[in-house]
Order: structure tokens, then sequence, then C-alpha cells
């Protein structure tokens, strides 16, 4: 009968040590992806394909926007007729204010 009771209390104590263990550890916060590293695209290589044609990239230089003022132009590019996705959009913004 006290070998029974050494035993469940020792698997008592050996639960709660390895609970706390595990309970004990920070979660790691994982930054969310930005729109443009979300999409995976290079706002680059969109801003040469989809944008340049239309117009040289003295006009987009000339902009010091941030990736909201940027998103605004781009929708306002979009309704003129730009074929540019919804990613590209994002990756494009997000690109062009970083320059």
């Amino acid at each position: 009968m006290m070998a029974g009771r050494f035993i469940l209390v020792a698997v008592l104590v050996l639960s709660l040590a390895v609970f706390s263990a595990c309970g004990s550890a920070e979660p790691v916060e994982v930054p969310e992806p930005t729109p443009g590293e979300a999409t995976g695209l290079d706002g680059a290589t969109i801003l040469n394909a989809k944008c340049v044609g239309c117009h040289g990239l003295d006009v987009v230089e000339a902009e010091e926007l941030d990736a909201v003022g940027w998103a605004a132009v781009i929708d306002d590019m979009i309704a003129r007729g730009a074929d540019v996705s919804t990613d590209e959009a994002a990756a494009l913004a997000e690109y062009l204010s970083l320059q």
C-alpha cells in the first residue's frame, strides 16, 4: 500500500514538472508578412512591365508617397485601364513606398 502511494505521488510530481516546463515557454511572435512580401512578387519587375509603358520612371520617382498613397495611385491607374492584379498592386505599392 505504501509503495502504491509513493508511485502515485511520484507520477503526480513528474506530471506537474512536465506540464510546468511546457507552459513556461513564451510564445514566439511571428511577424505577419507585409502585402508585398505575402505575394512573393517583385515590385521592380511589375513597375517595369506594367507601368513604364505608359509613362517614364521620372513620373514615379517624382512622387514621395507611403504604401497607402501608392495604393491609391495604383487604384487610379487600374481604373484608367492598367492591367494590374490585386497581388501585383500590393507588391508594387510596397516596393514604391520603400524607394
